[in-house]
């Protein structure tokens, strides 16, 4: 059962997330999981930034053209084919996982683009991502388990033409297994990346790769044993440092305990180890006796 995306609807729905009953004063709006089929009745919600859609039984994206100022939209698990014409191109981010779009048309207008996730949908070609490349600032690119396929070469040139790239996501695609030396060459290749699949990439893997591009795997492990001597050196330097620090302190702590002793000495107190005591005289035990005595006399009487 679909529901419909009526204007009164859409206001009390504003109230009850706590925005507001004045269309254009919402600048996000929550319309997951409420099982529309179309999108419509947004033309007064001009102020909006970003819109939740997932979970629905979307076919189409038509019907957001008025939303000028929209940053943010998230419409994964629908049944979307294809990319509206009509998409405002103020998107920077975009969610289409779970859909059932196979090509990415029109998604050059979205020019300022800056995170593209289509997980599992029904891309299969490379060329129906080529797209993107009219996307200066994409820095994030999530487009794993499509089972692209296509020349790997041609994917590599492609990633190096994205002058903004950051972040790339290509596992579950037959092209990366057809691939030889997968990571080293799309980091060697692609400079400003800095996340690759399941882990970041360290300066170490980039300097490696980069060796392994130009000289192979001889100047690859030339670099890693370089590194590995060069870490070793700072380590000892660091030991070095530490084992300083140490012996200055304790001869400082020998000093100032010298300096106590020779003080305690003019103060005629006796030190001895670790602690000082007074020299304390004792009076006579016959003394002692006598004023013990003299207390119980007083006490007596």
């Amino acid at each position: 059962m679909t529901s419909e995306m009526t204007r009164d609807w859409l206001r009390n729905l504003c109230k009850e997330n706590g925005g507001y009953s004045v269309p254009h004063l919402n600048d996000t709006l929550y319309l997951h999981f409420k099982g529309f089929d179309r999108i419509k009745n947004l033309d007064e919600y001009t102020a909006v930034r970003s819109i939740f859609l997932e979970g629905n039984a979307l076919e189409s994206l038509d019907g957001l053209e008025h939303c000028s100022n929209l940053m943010c939209l998230y419409v994964q698990q629908n049944m979307i084919a294809t990319l509206s014409s009509t998409l405002p191109t103020s998107i920077t981010v975009l969610n289409l996982s779970y859909n059932e779009i196979s090509d990415l048309e029109n998604i050059g207008r979205l020019v300022n683009l800056q995170t593209f996730v289509a997980t599992h949908c029904k891309i299969r070609i490379l060329k129906n991502i080529l797209g993107l490349l009219s996307c200066p600032y994409l820095a994030s690119l999530d487009v794993q388990d499509n089972k692209i396929e296509g020349d790997s070469d041609e994917l590599i040139r492609m990633l190096v033409l994205m002058p903004s790239l950051a972040c790339l996501y290509l596992q579950g695609n037959p092209i990366v297994g057809s691939l030889r030396h997968y990571r080293k060459r799309v980091i060697s290749q692609v400079a400003t990346l800095t996340y690759l699949d399941d882990r970041p990439i360290s300066a170490l893997e980039r300097t490696c790769a980069e060796a392994w591009a130009s000289g192979g795997v001889r100047s690859e492990h030339n670099v890693r044993n370089s590194h590995k001597a060069a870490e070793e050196v700072k380590m000892r330097r660091n030991q070095e440092f530490m084992g300083n620090l140490r012996k200055e302190a304790n001869m400082k702590r020998m000093e100032l305990a010298l300096r106590g002793r020779v003080a305690l000495r003019r103060a005629a107190i006796d030190y001895a180890g670790s602690s000082f005591s007074l020299t304390v005289k004792t009076e006579p035990r016959e003394l002692a006796n006598a004023r013990f005595t003299l207390s119980q006399l007083c006490l007596a009487s």
